[in-house]
């Protein structure tokens, strides 16, 4: 619900009793690195994200998850709000050495004292004269029953000193009463800041619209939108229907890019030629939304970087549905401003029934790019987000892999000799799924060759590729789905979801190469068993390219057998 959401998941803000822990200093904690290659013991389940150890790197040296933001010193500041004995405050932690070491929590500024108001943290800028722009919420209250009773205000503060004092703080207007979001803020080539939002109208379909207030003084003083941007989507609760959360940029044509979520699977997209003063009409984008917020910003070399969650909706016991949504986020890498991308690739990803979302990311000194998503702090190498190719071995065991709401998923020694790990996929128990899923470069067109070998009394397995992240335990055929029975035979998907049994053979206690080459401009890919085809298919679910392989025990009961898996390698051709 985007009501609860904004309060719970992705406003920080922190409660603090006794005496503040907001203190006017800069003392320096112990030096802690942040570029920490993990330890890959048997035991470790945390997510390998990355194709190599500092490719994504959890930040350790300081536990302040505030939002990240880099100054104009190069210093880097995470910022929160809090409440000290019923005075709320701006607080953050700063960083001179890339997030190597942290100081203590500092006051920034002290709220309005307004009755019943809860501020909130959210977007933030360094603007072209070096001022810093912090925004939240002002929140008094939501009305289910009466929508014109709900209040809550987008507020703005503003340094022009690098941060050693702060103007008084403001409301944004734009123009109703109530916002549920402050995602993102930009500045333009020409100067103007843009602080979108996504506001509550009195629409009966589509009832949230995006706007985006401006100021032209270097947010002096704001001035209301001249147009909003409405989606005709709707849901079955009406506070969760319409455009919602926006986050925008500047393209280098000048046009300004808006990119709302929405409640029908897809993020859409809106553009604006006259500086702000006009929208086109919103059109969907080919990015999966899951009802949460996008990021976005712009690299050194001008490459645009997103951040969302390409994740499916759809829960499994144990996993809640408004966890499953948000169980991964990923990152992709345009060169073109948009038109094409590169990556899909995680950046975080939960093992427990946890989420992570709402990402919040600023371009560091050195590169690299800080990001806060519900709370994981983390620095990313955007490089690794441009590989084309990738290649799992089990070297870090089984933890590039999500295995959620599945059991009997591990990396065991090979018995049968090549290399020190395979991975190993039985189902241990009847009513739980045994399954696992593996993120890989994304690509329209590209080939994946997977080394596999079932064992005796092998119960059954299904395999397909997707553009996105389920569960997977979940009985999805995504794009090129194929199904290996108890026997070993190796089937297809047929016209009408029929399963179409090919020439192909897996026996018993032998490793086989399965290749599938995908074609999803012309919907189709060639199967190969140990460089024999076997098989053509249709692209079951039609979509622009794959960027997961899925692959789920089918044993109607239990499987102590299962299947081993010795590597899977991937090559993009096509973006």
């Amino acid at each position: 619900m985007i009501i609860v959401r904004t309060l719970l998941l992705f406003c920080l803000s922190l409660a603090v009793g006794g005496k503040s822990s907001a203190v006017q200093s800069d003392t320096r904690q112990p030096a802690k690195k942040v570029m920490q290659s993990a330890a890959f013991d048997e035991g470790d389940t945390t997510p390998f994200l990355g194709d190599e150890p500092d490719d994504v790197v959890k930040v350790k040296s300081t536990n302040f998850a505030g939002l990240p933001l880099a100054l104009p010193d190069g210093r880097l500041m995470l910022w929160a709000t809090a409440n000290v004995n019923g005075r709320q405050f701006a607080i953050a932690v700063l960083s001179k050495d890339n997030g190597d070491t942290w100081s203590e929590p500092v006051n920034l500024f002290e709220f309005p004292a307004k009755e019943k108001a809860q501020w909130s943290g959210g977007a933030s800028l360094v603007d072209d004269k070096g001022y810093i722009h912090l925004f939240g919420l002002e929140y008094y209250q939501f009305d289910f029953k009466d929508r014109s009773k709900s209040k809550s205000h987008l507020w703005h503060g503003r340094s022009r000193d690098g941060g050693k004092t702060w103007d008084a703080v403001q409301d944004v207007p734009f123009g109703y009463e109530y916002t549920g979001s402050s995602n993102n803020a930009f500045q333009t080539r020409g100067r103007r800041l843009f602080a979108p939002v996504s506001a509550l109208s009195n629409r009966k379909v589509g009832v949230w619209v995006s706007v985006c207030p401006y100021s032209d003084d270097n947010g002096a003083t704001w001035k209301l939108p001249e147009q909003e941007v409405a989606i005709n989507t709707g849901a079955t609760d009406w506070y969760e229907s319409g455009a919602v959360e926006p986050v925008g940029i500047e393209l280098k044509d000048g046009r300004l890019w808006l990119l709302p979520r929405s409640q029908d699977g897809f993020h859409w997209e809106s553009f604006s030629e006259d500086h702000g003063k006009t929208w086109s009409p919103a059109r969907h984008t080919r990015f999966i939304s899951n009802q949460s917020a996008m990021a976005i910003l712009r690299l050194r070399d001008g490459r645009l970087l997103l951040l969302w969650n390409n994740c499916g909706a759809e829960g499994l016991k144990p996993i809640h549905w408004g966890n499953a949504e948000r169980a991964v986020l990923a990152a992709a890498i345009s060169h073109d401003e948009g038109k094409r991308w590169k990556g899909y690739r995680e950046v975080a990803r939960v093992t427990s029934n946890t989420s992570v979302g709402y990402p919040y990311a600023t371009l560091m000194r050195d590169g690299r790019v800080l990001l806060n998503a519900s709370g994981f702090i983390a620095t990313i190498d955007p490089e690794f987000i441009n590989a084309e190719s990738s290649s799992e071995d089990f070297a870090h065991g089984v933890r590039r892999w999500s295995t959620l709401a599945s059991e009997g998923v591990s990396a065991v020694a090979d018995s049968h000799g090549g290399v020190v790990k395979v991975l190993r996929l039985i189902k241990p128990k009847a009513d739980v799924t045994s399954a696992a899923c593996l993120n890989f470069p994304f690509g329209r067109k590209g080939a994946i060759t997977v080394a596999l070998r079932i064992e005796p009394r092998f119960q059954g397995a299904h395999l397909t590729l997707s553009d996105h992240y389920d569960l997977p335990g979940l009985p999805r055929d995504g794009s090129f789905p194929i199904r290996i029975t108890n026997q070993g035979r190796i089937e297809v998907n047929g016209s009408g979801g029929s399963w179409l049994p090919t020439p192909g053979d897996l026996l018993l206690g032998k490793w086989h190469e399965l290749k599938l080459t995908w074609d999803c401009a012309n919907h189709e890919a060639l199967l190969e068993l140990d460089g024999i085809e076997i098989g053509r298919l249709r692209q079951y679910i039609c979509t622009d390219g794959v960027c997961y392989l899925r692959i789920r025990s089918t044993a109607p009961a239990t499987d102590e057998a299962g299947l081993l898996i010795r590597f899977v390698r991937v090559k993009v051709t096509a973006l």
